[in-house]
């Protein structure tokens, strides 16, 4: 089902989402950091890496090289994960799925200083700010039901707002 049909949803347990998401980001990691290059920088982003922000209950994985490891990280990347095809790929980023986890597990690749290098910095942005937090899940609260394309137009505007891009 894609995102013009699917309806934006929150998990109902948070504490067990975070938890659930904490040790699929240390499975993922160990599985994989051996094979991405040396310098790579592998960091759990997304709510489940902020305090008290509300999910849907996945993982987001930010893996984070410069623009000479990129080619060897995305050759890996491409074996062993599957293309998101809801992110367009292009030089310096490339978004995956990763199978075979409890809950869903996407992988963002990017260049360090490229213009969508911005997870890290979103979630550091919200767990330096627990009024910015309230006002995400705010957010996410709105939509809870509709459209899930709908929710993604209104969390990168925001995103947009928090990182003045």
């Amino acid at each position: 089902m894609s995102d013009d049909e699917t309806l934006f949803q929150l998990s109902p347990d948070l504490e067990e989402c975070c938890h659930q998401a904490q040790i699929a980001f240390e499975k993922w990691r160990r599985q994989h950091a051996r094979a991405l290059p040396d310098a790579a920088l592998i960091e759990h982003v997304g709510a489940t890496s902020v305090p008290g922000c509300e999910t849907k209950g996945d993982l987001d994985i930010a893996v984070r090289v410069s623009k000479q490891d990129f080619p060897a990280a995305l050759k890996h990347l491409d074996k062993t994960h599957q293309a998101n095809d809801r992110s367009a790929r292009r030089e310096g980023f490339a978004a995956f799925s990763a199978p075979g986890y409890a809950l869903d597990v996407g992988v963002q690749l990017v260049v360090v200083g490229d213009t969508l290098d911005q997870f890290s910095a979103f979630r550091d942005a919200l767990n330096a700010d627990k009024v910015l937090v309230a006002r995400y899940n705010a957010l996410k609260r709105a939509y809870r039901g509709r459209k899930t394309v709908s929710y993604r137009e209104a969390k990168a505007e925001f995103i947009k707002t928090v990182l003045e891009i």
